[in-house]
């Protein structure tokens, strides 16, 4: 049986990847922080289910809540960013892939967000890629696109959930 990338030892958590991976997951957060980062539409569109909607039914409280918010949220998205770059950089390329409880929560949000921002190229909505969003008043399911189901993004989507999945399991205990 195969030990998994992320377990639970003692108080602490244990993360093993490997170098191609811990690669990956720095060239994928600093796309993302570029994304966070910038006013362009395309990428405000990507990340949009980062900041999901307070007040959907009101246009103008959504309004100003994200002009009082959105700053603060992206900033607390970017520190979760800056905590795991470091940990790629130092504990779990180098060091013993030991992580406390507080730099596994970033771990699993930065790639919770990674997902996000996938699952919207690749058209997920919930929790199961093979499920498309039920859209308003009743309208069927949106598909993912079958040219995208395959593909590397569709690849790495399963992979940053199998990652995930293993982080909450760990901090679960399970």
């Amino acid at each position: 049986m195969l030990r998994p990338p992320i377990r639970r030892k003692g108080d602490a958590f244990v993360v093993r990847l490997g170098d191609d991976e811990n690669e990956l997951l720095s060239r994928l957060l600093a796309e993302l922080r570029a994304l966070l980062t910038t006013d362009d539409p395309a990428a405000v569109a990507l990340t949009g289910r980062l900041f999901p909607a307070a007040f959907p039914d009101d246009p103008e409280r959504e309004a100003e809540y994200q002009r009082l918010m959105r700053d603060e949220l992206v900033a607390s998205r970017l520190a979760s960013i800056d905590t795991v770059e470091a940990l790629l950089g130092d504990e779990l390329s180098s060091g013993d892939g030991r992580l406390d409880e507080d730099q596994l929560t970033a771990l699993m949000r930065s790639i919770n967000s990674l997902r996000l921002v996938l699952g919207t190229m690749l058209g997920i909505r919930g929790d199961d890629p093979d499920e498309g969003d039920e859209g308003d008043e009743g309208d069927a399911p949106d598909e993912v696109d079958p040219r995208l189901v395959g593909s590397p993004e569709h690849h790495l989507y399963g992979y940053l959930s199998w990652l995930l999945e293993h982080a909450v399991r760990a901090l679960s205990g399970r």
